[in-house]
């Protein structure tokens, strides 16, 4: 079977994140296709493969006596991290490995240079584990209050 996410779901789960922050609303399936740019079967699959999800992707979905997707609720925090909108722990992580790395190429001092290599190695080895739960936990007190 092939992969309907790439070329399927995963833009329309783009499109609902975007126009989600675009309007603050819910929205209909023409509004989505437009930025998705797919047959109306194909949009019609797209959004039940993204309302069977667990988790979900959307808050809400509503539909018609016929079957179809008639209107698309809020996308959920974890449709956003998906796509890329909020940060994951994985790729903060990756983020602050990246950061280390970038500091040793720009460091003149070659005592410092080594030291921040030896940190970006740490942390890309046995530590990015540690860090990645700690960014989790970064994360979710950041969002609610923790």
């Amino acid at each position: 079977m092939e992969s309907t996410w790439e070329t399927r779901d995963l833009p329309v789960l783009e499109a609902i994140v975007r126009l989600y922050d675009e309007t603050g609303s819910a929205m209909r399936p023409s509004a989505i296709n437009a930025a998705a740019g797919l047959s109306e079967d194909d949009l019609q699959r797209a959004l039940r493969a993204l309302r069977d999800n667990e988790p979900p992707f959307v808050t809400k979905m509503s539909g018609s006596l016929g079957g179809g997707i008639m209107l698309v609720g809020a996308p959920t925090g974890h449709a956003r991290r998906v796509v890329g909108a909020w940060p994951t722990p994985e790729g903060l992580a990756d983020r602050i490995v990246a950061a280390l790395n970038e500091a040793a190429d720009n460091e003149p001092d070659e005592a410092k240079k080594t030291k921040l290599r030896r940190a970006a190695e740490a942390v890309a080895g046995v530590g990015r584990d540690i860090l990645t739960d700690v960014t989790a936990q970064v994360i979710t007190k950041g969002m609610y209050g923790g």
